[in-house]
């Protein structure tokens, strides 16, 4: 988790230094924990060091699922329950990815523990109040949190995320929405 963040700090560094380009570099990160295999696989005509299994196949689904929430980081609930005491984050939500039937707590990684930025700790402080009152259906003060949230950092994804699905969840909640995104793409 603190190599993604450090990773998506390099970018920023980057964009700052690379004024000569239009296009700036982007990444996605997804993390996941759990046993895979990795080594060299194939046959003695075609060999490949490579890592298979269930949760490199989530690990590869994160990645994805950071288009749908504006996000640039996204680790599961097993990983974050690991780094925790070390970084920064927020909790994204619950998705249900693409071939699989168990939803996954999600969360972003953001900095280094004590490494927000004064602006980022008013965001993430407004964030979580707007996560709470969205999952309570209190969906006018998630509106004014997620707003507040934009205020202190105007390019975050996810508050804006939030934001529109509070607006559009004002005139009535899905009935059977149980609190869980069901992806449909990788």
């Amino acid at each position: 988790c603190l190599a993604a963040i450090d990773c998506q700090a390099e970018i920023l560094r980057l964009h700052s230094e690379l004024t000569q380009f239009t296009i700036k570099p982007k990444a996605r990160i997804g993390v996941n924990s759990g046993h895979m295999v990795v080594g060299n696989m194939g046959s003695k005509y075609r060999l490949s060091y490579t890592v298979m299994g269930d949760n490199v196949n989530l690990a590869s689904r994160l990645e994805g699922a950071n288009k749908f929430f504006h996000s640039k980081i996204m680790v599961s609930e097993s990983t974050y329950e690991g780094a925790k005491s070390s970084l920064e984050a927020r909790r994204l939500g619950q998705i249900r990815v693409v071939g699989k039937a168990i939803p996954v707590k999600v969360y972003e990684p953001l900095a280094h523990k004590g490494g927000l930025s004064a602006e980022n700790k008013k965001m993430l402080k407004a964030y979580n109040e707007g996560f709470e009152a969205f999952y309570k259906g209190s969906y006018d003060k998630a509106r004014k949190a997620f707003e507040a949230a934009l205020a202190a950092a105007p390019q975050d994804g996810p508050s804006r995320f939030y934001l529109e699905l509070a607006e559009k969840y004002s005139s009535g909640a899905p009935g059977d929405w149980d609190g869980t995104f069901n992806l449909t793409s990788k």
